[in-house]
């Protein structure tokens, strides 16, 4: 009975094994399956001229990748580019493979037009291909030179000219000080006039940095800080009591009626007293609209005055006999 237990372990053990590396197996198929079941077909192309082609360039049908470039020989009869398709393509009789740029920044890439379908398919396909010089290249380093050429007959040259000749000399008259910028590049005073500001402002840096002056201890006295925060606080403070209707102006703020009636009335009748003064009633309306009593009142200052100065310059005594004679 043991027995039958260890081989059915042994069993089931083995039978684990081989499933994983079955899986194993199934898994490196699936992840291997373009270099183990899918050749690459190799394809020969001959060229008069590679125009910039590289090894590693890519090759496209119909701007879908199928391949790249593996090799680049140079024979007698051409230059012969060897490429790898890793999908096939079918070739009719006007096909065309030509070298084009992948943009306007550089690089190349090889690209094979099939050919119509109405014409007669290559079969079998020839073991070295015809390659063909690439229009877009050609009319681009045509229409390049073209471009070139009418600048030049439109005189951009002789603008390009003109102008490196007057940038000559403006830089002459600068070397040589003429004018307000030749002056200030050739003067040795405004040279030195520059170092000293510079100098000053340096040391102006350095005192404020060492707390110096009205403004350097503003920027380094540590009270005025905290003497903002403190403003800052008591303003706090105020908004907020203000904000809960707290005192007159928060009342008034805060839409309470009876100090807004308080204060309609004390306006209403400071403005009753203001219009009893503009008539010239009551004794401040008479002081402020008749001129007869503001006549007197200036006499009567006038010989107050004159009394206090007569009292300065005599004796106690005169003056308090004089008072007391005086009145009886």
């Amino acid at each position: 009975m043991k027995f039958k237990k260890q081989v059915f372990i042994e069993s089931a053990v083995g039978l684990f094994s081989f499933a994983v590396i079955a899986a194993l197996f199934m898994l490196t198929v699936v992840l291997s399956q373009d270099t183990m079941f899918r050749k690459e077909r190799p394809v020969e192309i001959v060229f008069d001229n590679a125009m910039g082609l590289r090894v590693g360039d890519a090759v496209s049908a119909r701007g879908v990748s199928v391949g790249k470039v593996k090799q680049i020989d140079l024979k007698r009869d051409g230059v012969h580019v060897l490429a790898l398709l890793k999908t096939p393509v079918h070739l009719w009789e006007d096909y065309r493979i030509e070298v084009l740029p992948t943009s306007v920044l550089g690089g190349r890439y090889l690209n094979i037009h099939e050919g119509s379908y109405d014409t007669r398919p290559m079969r079998p396909q020839p073991r070295v291909l015809k390659g063909h010089a690439s229009t877009d290249l050609i009319d681009s380093a045509t229409r390049t030179v073209e471009d070139i050429r009418l600048a030049l007959n439109d005189g951009i040259l002789e603008d390009f000219k003109a102008t490196m000749a007057q940038v000559r000399r403006i830089a002459t008259k600068l070397g040589e000080g003429e004018g307000t910028l030749g002056k200030l590049i050739a003067d040795d005073a405004v040279y030195r006039d520059v170092q000293e500001i510079a100098a000053n402002l340096r040391g102006t840096s350095e005192k404020l940095a060492r707390g110096e002056g009205t403004i350097g201890r503003l920027m380094n006295d540590d009270r005025l800080y905290d003497d903002a925060q403190a403003v800052a606080a008591n303003l706090r403070e105020i908004s907020d009591r203000l904000a809960k209707g707290e005192g007159t102006l928060g009342q008034l703020l805060a839409g309470d009626d009876q100090a807004y009636q308080d204060l309609a009335a004390t306006l209403a009748a400071f403005r009753g007293m203001s219009e009893s003064i503009a008539r010239g009633e009551g004794t401040l309306g008479r002081l402020v609209a008749d001129e007869e009593m503001y006549v007197e009142f200036q006499g009567l200052l006038r010989e107050g005055r004159a009394a206090l100065d007569d009292i300065r310059e005599t004796s106690p005594i005169t003056t308090f006999t004089s008072i007391f004679f005086g009145v009886f």
